[in-house]
């Protein structure tokens, strides 16, 4: 069977979910004689003709895609306890944080950045009255990440300006578009990578970000250490949710040895406490920090407003909004195809478990038929037998009565006179009247033998039909069993190519959005450095059954039959 082609649910195979052909028609709207390593090829040299500094293609490593997904692993060799997400904040691809293969390259650029002293275990802070003792985690997770970041970081994409003063603020602005959390500041990148998910109750600071009790913990060292407030993004931690992870007595050390805390409890600092915390902001930012004369133009959150108008107008330009428009449609089109994707491989396993409880239910139908069918073959032996056996009986009865016929005649007859018997022969006559009389029981008996082993027989069968009828059952189980862990297999499965394919598309649109942003630069001769906004993904649509347009069409055929035998 073709893949997507039609036939009995039993020759659809899952692995017509994974062809890269039926996505590169219908979600990039390729030919079918073109490939996506073709159209990303295309991009590739289309950026570097416009200079543009582009390493390798645009496709990250499946090996560097590690998932929390117990049921699924992309690679035995690689085992990362990273999650997708989690990687996302330190992968080689597009990110504002560099990867550690990168990292190595920009500090020799970059010699004069200050690096980061090692964290010690502990921190005590014994002549203020206050101590935070904060156990360090052991740095396995960076070592695994790190492991798997050095066969992505010669596939990743960076780009790189023409222009020296651009080099790191180009770069930055772009690849911050991948995050999905707000941009984290350098010591929350620095220290706290670990605390990549956060739980969704805690509160959020001002700038965005949401810190855990850990979290919250290192800040409030770092800021002793430093003699300054604790912070984040250079704005102080408001009060209450310092009291999250501090207790009441080591606030009130806090508040001894840092003055200044108790203006930020109504999260309102004052003017010289933003000033200090600032200071603390720009003291921890991470060896491959640039400084101001290297970087050229001012950070994000230093943007004036005249950079802000010109990333506005020049938004508005045409090519600009029909790209976006592309950006925007390919996205829900991604999406409503992973959409229609998982239901089609729902659909398939529950199809598969119908087929497999019919299987059951009609094969136990036939087994319990077959044993009717023996037990009715016993019941006509057994009437049969006995039947023959009545007959013998019967015949047994006349010929013993004949016999006596003939001694009485011997013994007792009219004609015994003419011959002597004897004591014996009266005797013989005697025993075979004993015989006669006892008949009645042995062939009670007979039967009787005859109809307990036909009863055996029955019971032997009945319980020969359980045993194979419950065999029946924990195979059912078995066999759902393995059913429900290959769909989770194929659906862990599912989730990993879906996010592959998405952080494909997304390094393929922000390669375009540069090419556009050095088309739009030369030929308006002007330059902008905001980061580009990025369109958020569209919400997952509820999709019904598909059209006979698609290739999955088959898959949801399978639902249609389903109900129309219902």
């Amino acid at each position: 069977m073709q893949p997507g082609g039609v036939g009995e649910p039993s020759d659809f195979l899952t692995a017509t979910l994974f062809d890269d052909a039926i996505y590169q028609r219908e979600v990039l709207s390729l030919p079918e004689c073109k490939n996506e390593d073709e159209l990303d090829q295309e991009i590739l040299e289309e950026a570097r003709q416009l200079g543009i500094t582009v390493t390798q293609d645009l496709a990250p490593d499946l090996h560097d895609i590690s998932t929390a997904l117990s049921t699924f692993t992309v690679s035995s060799e690689r085992r990362s306890s990273m999650s997708v997400r989690s990687h996302e904040s330190h992968s080689t691809g597009f990110t504002s944080d560099p990867s550690r293969n990168s990292k190595d390259q920009c500090a020799d650029n970059h010699p004069a950045s200050p690096s980061f002293p090692p964290p010690r275990s502990s921190i005590s802070i014994e002549n203020r009255g206050f101590s935070v003792d904060v156990p360090r985690p052991t740095m396995r997770h960076a070592q695994s990440s790190s492991t798997t970041s050095k066969a992505g970081s010669a596939r990743s994409l960076l780009l790189v300006s023409e222009r020296p003063g651009l080099k790191r603020r180009r770069g930055s602005s772009l690849l911050s578009m991948f995050r999905r959390e707000p941009q984290q500041c350098s010591s929350c990148s620095a220290r706290l990578r670990h605390s990549h998910h956060v739980n969704p109750f805690t509160p959020r600071l001002p700038c965005g970000h949401s810190l855990t009790k850990y979290a919250i913990r290192i800040h409030v060292q770092d800021a002793l250490e430093r003699d300054a407030l604790p912070s984040c993004c250079g704005r102080p931690l408001p009060k209450p949710v310092l009291e999250m992870a501090l207790t009441e007595a080591e606030l009130d050390s806090l508040s001894k040895a840092l003055p200044l805390l108790d203006e930020t409890e109504n999260g309102n600092p004052t003017k010289s406490s933003e000033h200090n915390a600032i200071e603390v902001t720009r003291q921890v930012e991470s060896p491959f920090s640039v400084s101001p004369d290297e970087s050229g133009p001012p950070s994000p959150f230093e943007k004036t407003p005249e950079e802000c108008a010109r990333l506005d107008k020049a938004m508005e330009d045409d090519l600009f909004r029909t790209l976006r428009a592309q950006q925007t449609e390919q996205l829900k089109k991604i999406v409503s195809f992973e959409a229609r994707q998982r239901q089609a491989l729902l659909l398939f396993y529950e199809q598969s478990k119908s087929n497999l409880s019919s299987a059951l239910a009609h094969s136990k139908v036939e087994r319990i038929n077959k044993h009717t069918q023996h037990l009715e073959q016993l019941e006509e032996a057994q009437v049969a037998a006995e039947h023959d056996l009545r007959r013998a009986q019967v015949q047994e009865n006349q010929n013993m009565a004949t016999a006596l016929k003939y001694m009485e005649a011997y013994c007792n007859g009219p004609n015994s006179s003419g011959h002597t018997v004897s004591e014996e022969d009266r005797k013989k006559l005697k025993r075979q009247h004993t015989v006669q009389d006892s008949l009645p029981r042995k062939h009670d008996s007979a039967i009787n033998v005859l109809r307990s082993k036909q009863e055996k027989d029955v019971k032997v069968q009945m319980h020969k039909q359980h045993t194979e009828l419950v065999q029946m059952d924990l195979d059912f189980e078995k066999e759902l069993g393995q059913l429900d862990a290959k769909f989770h297999r194929d659906s862990s499965k599912l989730d990993v190519l879906a996010e592959v394919r998405r952080r494909k598309a997304i390094a393929r649109w922000d390669l375009r959005m540069e090419i556009w942003r050095r088309q739009f630069e030369k030929q308006h001769e002007t330059c902008f450095d905001g980061s580009i906004p990025h369109p958020d993904w569209p919400a997952t649509p509820m999709e019904g059954p598909a059209g006979d347009a698609t290739a999955l069409a088959p898959y949801f055929q399978l639902d249609y039959n389903s109900r129309a035998a219902t």
